[in-house]
């Protein structure tokens, strides 16, 4: 019988270097052969609802502009599954939002924040009056809320936030689709809770989109994608176009890690 064979600690070493080394080769070669053939390729991004909405349509326009060999694939998710689809390798890059659990496997662009809003309908609503909703005052309302998930996300901040305030609140209605929240809250089901950017995402409505205070809820987006993963170039240059929008006073990957 043979005998089995295992790597020293300075083999191992050898063999990570060796595999960097042929990694970099293959990506200076494929650079290379776009810079003479032009970008092209495809790019697949895995977005939340609330964010991809506000933030995709026109990077995707100017992106495909530049380079019209490049194309997009699309998947939407909470934030659990983009993670997933990051992990299993079908997507490149994630938008997703904070808090995320096992963050030191990803480099991140941290987005700015925004605050979450009451999405108020007809039924619940008093005149026109968009301004702040204390926290307090959703107490006796029927609550819908994105149907919570691994980790801390908007669910357990709000109950959280409520708990703090001294009350619990009357959640009617879980669901991980922000767009059949706005339609039970348009409908009259109760107020949902929401981040700013959901207002983008109904055209035409008549619901009321009130700040919350009392405490201010706020949530974050980021930018995400795998450390120690090969990114292709069309990637790489579309993560770059997020650098423009980051909140610089977040702590936040450097280009130069892309």
């Amino acid at each position: 019988m043979g005998r089995m064979v295992r790597l020293t600690e300075a083999g191992r070493i050898l063999q990570l270097r060796a595999e960097q080394i042929i990694g970099l080769v293959d990506s200076t070669v494929s650079e290379i052969s776009e810079h003479h053939k032009g970008l092209r390729g495809t790019i697949s991004i895995g977005t939340v609802a609330s964010t991809g909405v506000t933030l995709l349509p026109e990077r995707i326009r100017s992106f495909h502009q530049s380079y019209p060999m490049v194309y997009f694939q699309l998947w939407e998710g909470d934030t659990h599954r983009i993670t997933e689809l990051l992990e299993s390798r079908v997507i490149e890059v994630g938008l997703v939002r904070l808090p995320i659990d096992h963050a030191k496997k990803y480099n991140m662009l941290q987005l700015p924040t925004e605050p979450l809003m009451a999405a108020i309908g007809p039924a619940w609503s008093e005149g026109d009056d968009e301004s702040p909703i204390r926290l307090s005052d959703l107490a006796d309302l029927p609550i819908l809320l994105l149907r919570r998930q691994h980790g801390t996300f908007i669910y357990e901040q709000f109950l959280e936030a409520c708990k703090q305030s001294g009350f619990e609140p009357n959640v009617l209605c879980e669901s991980s689709d922000i767009m059949t929240l706005l339609a039970l809250a348009e409908s009259g089901v109760g107020i949902a809770i929401v981040p700013k950017s959901a207002i983008n995402l109904r055209a035409s409505t008549s619901l009321q989109f009130r700040e919350i205070i009392e405490p201010s809820l706020e949530t974050t987006a980021a930018v995400i994608w795998l450390k120690n993963r090969f990114l292709s170039t069309p990637a790489r240059r579309f993560i770059e176009t997020f650098s423009t929008i980051k909140d610089k006073s977040s702590n936040v990957e450097s280009k130069s890690r892309l």
